[in-house]
Parts: structure tokens; C-alpha cells; sequence
């Protein structure tokens, strides 16, 4: 018998062991972390060409023996035993500053791929409406044209809020509570744990290049949503990027302020050079998208609306 058949079998029986009571063994997780379900995240990872993580394993190097290793993958994750390979770290360049990126191995990007693929149905169900980054079927588009939409309602004073290096500053602490309010299946729970925990010691950030990240960015601002709901007040986000809408400019003073207290208990921090309250004419933009025309004022805003709802319903 080869190590890893002796891997293997010795996994499985302390995966056999589990129960629906302890670090179970639900057939959510048995299902996620198959090997046809690891098979078929394996194919979009190849898919992006990324290159190796810290372990330097390339993915080519992985599909040489492709087989093996997602047997090995799928029995230490169902039984509990996985751990992540270290990342490898990329600083890319950025105008005042580099944005830091944590390639995780193959095998990790192959986990989480697969974790995306069980949950995200179940977890985008239950996120706001205002949200639209990282969602399935929604994008910079619809979040535009959700924008200029509330604009043409009367709401031209926007609030345009930028939070400093977000992923960075995520507190695992306060996301890894968050997470049994949206995962039910312990074992899920725990690998996501685990990635959380790997991406830094220091006990904050995500990890920027790694597939599970965006998800879990809009888990650690969806409180934001709802408070914002709460208060009433009108909104979209594109991941950290926010964008508010009042009748007039004390009511939008109001909503900042609103929002930096929130973000202040998730420990995020507002950038108040690039944050503040506009009127839409003043050529406010959001995702690089004028929200009016300074000229035509109301009838351009209604004009943009009405292009972008008549180029979604050709497009659909």
C-alpha cells in the first residue's frame, strides 16, 4: 500500500467517526469538499492561469498528478486535518503605495474555489440589495445605474465614502464571529477559519489574491448595510467603495457620520480626504461614472438612467 492510499484510508476512518453533533461530518461539507466538486474547482482555477503559492507548486505541476492530490485534498478536508500552504507575497505598484497580494498554493486556491461553489447560492441570498460587488449576475453597471437611478429620484446630495486599505484592515476577531450566522456546517466554518487565520499573525486583513476573500469582505460590511437600511437610508456599495443619497446636504453630513461610526466598530477608518458630501451637478462620480451631467442637470440624469435600463434589457 502507497503513503498516501495509507493517507487516505487512515483520514477516512477519522472522518467515518464524526457525528452531526461534534466537528460533523454534514453532507453539506461532504458534498463541498468531494473530489468531483474539488475536480470541478480545480478547472476554474487552472482556467485563470494564476501562478504557484508559497509552496511553489505550479498549477501544471498540479494537474501532473491531479488525481492524487485532490484524493489527499478532499480526505484531510472532510476529516478535518487541513491546513493551508504558506502564500506567496507580491507588493504591486499603486499611486501612494504598493497593494500588498498573498497568492495562496494551488491546492488552497482548489479549496476555497470549491467552498465558493456550495455556499455562495446559500450566503448572496441573504446579502442587501445595495450590495453589488462580487455578486453573482451584478456588477459596476448595475450598480451605476442604481446610483444615477436614486439620483433621478431627488437624492443629488451624495455621500461618497472611501475606507482606508480595507481587506488590510479587517479584524479576523470580529469576521470569524460573523461567520456562524452565514455557515451552518462546522467543518465549512473551520477551513474558512483557517484561511482567515493564515493570511496574517497580527490578526487582521484578508488575504488580496486569494478566491475567497471578496466574499468575506462583503460578510464584514454587511452589518454596514443593515445599518444603513435601518436608519433609512438610501445606498450602494461596490465592495469598500459607498456611495449614500439624501434630499439635502445636512441630511447627507448626517449619513457620513453615520457611516463612520459604524465602520469605527468594525475597525475600519474613513478617508477623509477622499470622502465627504456633494450635489450630484458638481460631477460627482462613482466606479468612474458621472452621477449627472453639470450641464442638463435632472433631464441628463433621467436621460443616463434610461439608456443604461434599455441596454440591460437588450443585453438580457
Amino acid at each position: 500500500m502507497s503513503i498516501l492510499q495509507s493517507l487516505l484510508r487512515r483520514l477516512a476512518g477519522q472522518a467515518s467517526t464524526r457525528t452531526t453533533s461534534g466537528h460533523c461530518r454534514q453532507p453539506e461539507a461532504l458534498s463541498a469538499f468531494s473530489v468531483p466538486a474539488l475536480e470541478r474547482a480545480f478547472l476554474r482555477v487552472r482556467a485563470n492561469n494564476g501562478g504557484p503559492g508559497g509552496d511553489g507548486v505550479t498549477i501544471a505541476a498540479f494537474d501532473r498528478t491531479r488525481a492524487e492530490r485532490l484524493q489527499a485534498l478532499s480526505a484531510a478536508l472532510i476529516a478535518g486535518v487541513y491546513r493551508p500552504a504558506p502564500s506567496r507575497r507580491l507588493m504591486l505598484p499603486k499611486l501612494g503605495g504598493g497593494r500588498p497580494l498573498l497568492i495562496p498554493a494551488v491546492a488552497d486556491r482548489v479549496a476555497q474555489t470549491a467552498w465558493l461553489l456550495a455556499l455562495t447560492p446559500a450566503i448572496d441570498a441573504r446579502m442587501h440589495a445595495a450590495s453589488f460587488a462580487y455578486r453573482p449576475g451584478r456588477g459596476v453597471r448595475d450598480a451605476v445605474a442604481a446610483a444615477r437611478a436614486h439620483v433621478a429620484a431627488g437624492r443629488v446630495h451624495v455621500v461618497r465614502v472611501d475606507i482606508v486599505r480595507c481587506f488590510e484592515t479587517v479584524l479576523h476577531g470580529r469576521l470569524l464571529a460573523e461567520l456562524p450566522r452565514w455557515i451552518d456546517d462546522p467543518l465549512l466554518r473551520a477551513a474558512a477559519v483557517h484561511w482567515v487565520r493564515s493570511t496574517s499573525a497580527a490578526g487582521r486583513g484578508l488575504a488580496q489574491g486569494a478566491p475567497l476573500s471578496p466574499l468575506l469582505a462583503n460578510i464584514y460590511l454587511d452589518p454596514l448595510d443593515r445599518a444603513l437600511d435601518a436608519a433609512g437610508v438610501t445606498f450602494v456599495r461596490y465592495a469598500d467603495d459607498i456611495a449614500a443619497f439624501a434630499r439635502t446636504g445636512k441630511e447627507g453630513q448626517d449619513v457620513l457620520a453615520l457611516i463612520q461610526r459604524t465602520l469605527e466598530t468594525r475597525g475600519l477608518a474613513v478617508n477623509a480626504g477622499k470622502s465627504g458630501v456633494a450635489h450630484a451637478r458638481s460631477g460627482v462620480a462613482f466606479l468612474g461614472m458621472p452621477l449627472a451631467d453639470r450641464r442638463l442637470g435632472l433631464v441628463a440624469i433621467l436621460a443616463a438612467w434610461w439608456r443604461q435600463r434599455r441596454t440591460e434589457r437588450l443585453a438580457a
